[in-house]
């Protein structure tokens, strides 16, 4: 990476040799490391190191961009002329100028990593597909392991003062555990965070989730409760999160636009964006404007308290930014989960008694539709009697409304979990009464 005082230099100097009257810059660098084994050998290693500027510059009181991949002085300079060219093809305004920066920021914690040599990730990676194998004799070939690194900086300035740096970073382990039992396969993906499991907790979850799926069956077509866990709520919830956007809500591609202040959920339901969740990946201070983020409840006992806004969207909707932008044009969450409730997950089987227990859901982006809230997919779990997770069972699909489903949301476990890199998290939720398309 180029010394960014010479970046912020050039950009000044390019900004008044182009005529721009305000300029912003966001830059991002991103060091990636990781190994790959199967058949118990190294099959790849990889190291990666790049970066992006993103110049605004504000011209006649328009807004023009510009991005480039190449994050040296010269290259600022030239995207900083092509931002100010853009801005004369705008038709519309600047809506909300440059931002001076908020008045207070939370201290983050967060620091880039020390990331393994090629050796250490070798050795890790290898470990995984050697202890995987000696797991269990149903363990197959096709069991791969990896180990990755992965370090992001990045700063944000403008001519309005603000200047902002923030760098975290994060080392993880994934196996896939593959197993045969006469002609029947199955396999468990793993994911972990190497300094929260150790390389035989992760070989455990994935071996023993894989051993668990063998004898599936379906189950016949019916109506069900279910219980999802914490990783299926998660994709879901990721798959529809687009739909607390104010920027949905004013392009009227959310049924929730205009719904701020209305019941929207079951009153078992709070749904919370929290940056600084100890669980969650990266506690970044401020947003892609330069906001300083904080902890909201987007819904509160099923009541809708807030979208999630940036700058541009707020003022649009007469409403304050709530610190989500990615940027300038886009929204997103920082850290959003549903709240634990104050049952065990023991206790949610035994609430729900006689349903079923997914542990995935497949075809998200296909079957999923954002807009309408719609959903048919393929699911696998286990089916729960009298309170127990019984037999596994696949190759069923389960079909609801996304906005439906928060209404039906009749308890909520205690423990949340984000996944590994995530900014997405929840307990173990039980639905009930929704449609199921098996035998």
């Amino acid at each position: 990476m180029a010394n960014m005082e010479m970046i912020k230099n050039a950009v000044a100097a390019a900004a008044k040799q182009f005529g721009a009257e305000e300029y912003e810059l966001t830059v991002t660098d991103r060091e990636n490391t990781g190994v790959e084994a199967l058949k118990k050998e190294i099959t790849s290693v990889s190291y990666s190191r790049s970066g992006s500027m993103v110049v605004r510059c504000v011209v006649g009181g328009k807004s023009g961009y510009a991005i480039s991949e190449l994050v040296t002085p010269e290259a600022a300079a030239q995207i900083v002329e092509t931002a100010c060219d853009n801005a004369g093809i705008v038709d519309d305004a600047d809506q909300v100028g440059l931002f001076p920066g908020s008045e207070h920021y939370e201290v983050s914690r967060d620091t880039a990593v020390d990331l393994p040599d090629t050796e250490e990730l070798k050795e890790r990676a290898l470990k995984l597909q050697e202890l995987a194998y000696a797991a269990d004799h149903k363990i197959i070939d096709g069991t791969q392991s990896f180990v990755s690194g992965m370090n992001i900086r990045q700063d944000v300035m403008n001519s309005a003062g603000l200047e902002l740096h923030y760098e975290t970073g994060l080392v993880y382990q994934g196996l896939m555990a593959a197993v045969k039992d006469g002609e029947e396969a199955a396999d468990e993906f793993a994911l972990t965070d190497i300094t929260k499991k150790t390389v035989e907790e992760t070989v455990d979850k994935a071996v023993t989730g894989a051993l668990s799926k063998l004898g599936a069956d379906t189950v016949p077509s019916g109506r069900y409760n279910i219980i999802m866990d914490s990783p299926t709520v998660c994709s879901l919830l990721q798959t529809y999160a687009g739909v607390f956007s104010a920027r949905s809500a004013y392009l009227k591609t959310t049924l929730l636009a205009g719904k701020e202040g209305e019941t929207v959920a079951s009153e078992n339901v709070t749904l919370i964006d929290d940056p600084f969740h100890p669980e969650k990946f990266g506690h970044c201070p401020f947003d892609g404007e330069g906001v300083a983020v904080y902890t909201k409840n987007v819904i509160e006992n099923g009541v809708l308290k807030t979208l999630l806004y940036n700058r541009t969207y707020a003022k649009l909707l007469g409403k304050e930014t709530t610190g989500n932008a990615a940027d300038a044009k886009s929204i997103e969450p920082k850290g959003l989960y549903f709240a634990p409730g104050a049952l065990s997950n023991e206790e949610l089987l035994k609430r729900l008694g006689d349903g079923l227990y997914l542990t995935s859901l497949q075809g998200l982006h296909a079957g999923a539709n954002v807009q309408s809230g719609d959903f048919s997919l393929q699911a696998d779990g286990f089916l729960v009697q009298g309170g127990v997770k019984t037999a596994p069972i696949k190759n069923f699909t389960v079909a609801d409304n996304f906005f439906r489903l928060l209404k039906k949301i009749d308890a909520v476990s205690s423990e949340v979990k984000f996944g590994v890199g995530s900014d997405y998290g929840s307990p173990e939720i039980l639905f009930t009464n929704m449609a199921v398309s098996g035998k």
